[in-house]
């Protein structure tokens, strides 16, 4: 047991190393001096490398000698790591999925590179502790440049057996969904809201339509086209006095790095019995790390906008009308 511990006691730095810097990239500092934030290069990418390199610094020299051991103590780190954020709740399941990859793949082949290195200049404790502070000084950088801002674009398609008049009837104003209607998924279950219901004032453009969500979440959604029967758009804001208290929410519906933008319904007839529903949606990412935040981000709307025309397909082929 007690050799147990000895092999992989380095774990615990490794992690406690990674929650600091996760504590560290988060703090508001003002204008005048600021690290880089979560949605960094830094984060995603350096961080983990170094939380590979960070356990090996403090493991006995006979392990070091063992590829294996460099490669995979690496990795009980991030989880150990992964574990401490949610049980304190520093971050929801569906975050800690996004960051899993890369801080798996980097904190693995920071250990099988810099295993040897330390293996050799671990007398130089000076050289060898220098790593640690990498983070720091790549954040400190990449803060001089400025933020890259994206939109994207999600299409979705479904084709109903209904008429044009009867699935507009269930687009515009959308009654509520009781549980056995959606199918939930991984993310609704990873901590992203399902839709409950949607109101709209009036029929016409610069009509409102609030978007009721899970956990007390709204959004606005203002008309922007109105072609009854054929097409609805909206510009989209979230209701920000509606933001629940989960990572999730505050992370990302602040609008600081992600930001849902507009989104519309056109209904194409197809014959007098089938119509094609396709719902675009399109979103802003403000990050510094846009190609990989939209590979979620895309992945996500995609499944939200799938299930929700699930349902009104369903309703409308079954001839159900709010």
């Amino acid at each position: 047991m007690k050799q147990f511990l000895i092999k992989y006691a380095p774990i615990l730095p490794g992690a406690l190393y990674g929650l600091v810097l996760r504590l560290i990239f988060n703090i508001p500092y003002g204008n005048h001096f600021s690290f880089t934030d979560l949605f960094s290069i830094t984060f995603i990418w350096i961080v983990p490398f170094i939380m590979g390199v960070a356990p090996l610094i403090f493991a006995k020299k006979r392990y070091l000698e063992n590829i294996g051991y460099t490669a995979f103590v690496p990795l009980l780190s991030i989880l150990l790591f992964a574990i401490i954020c949610f049980i304190t709740r520093i971050e929801d399941i569906i975050c800690i999925v996004i960051i899993a990859l890369p801080f798996l793949l980097c904190a693995m082949f920071g250990g099988l590179a810099f295993g040897r290195l330390i293996l050799k200049y671990r007398e130089r404790r000076g050289i060898v502790y220098s790593i640690l502070f990498i983070p720091l000084v790549a954040g400190i950088v990449e803060e001089q440049f400025i933020i890259p801002s994206q939109a994207f674009e999600i299409r979705t398609v479904r084709i109903i057996n209904a008429s044009p008049d009867n699935i507009w009837k269930n687009v515009i104003r959308v009654k509520e969904i009781k549980n056995n209607e959606y199918s939930k998924g991984f993310y609704n279950y990873a901590g992203i809201p399902k839709p409950i219901f949607a109101e709209l004032d009036k029929d016409t453009i610069g009509a409102t339509r609030i978007g009721h969500f899970e956990g007390g979440l709204l959004f606005k959604e203002t008309v922007s086209y109105w072609d009854k029967r054929n097409k609805i758009s909206f510009n989209i804001k979230v209701i920000q006095s509606t933001l629940r208290n989960t990572v999730f929410d505050q992370h990302l519906l602040t609008g600081k790095h992600f930001e849902f933008l507009t989104a519309s319904y056109e209904l194409k007839k197809i014959t007098s019995s089938q119509t094609q529903l396709t719902l675009t949606s399109s979103y802003q990412l403000d990050t510094r790390i846009n190609m990989y935040a939209s590979m979620w981000g895309n992945s996500m709307l995609s499944d939200f906008q799938g299930r929700l025309l699930d349902v009104i397909k369903v309703r409308c082929e079954k001839n159900q009308t709010p």
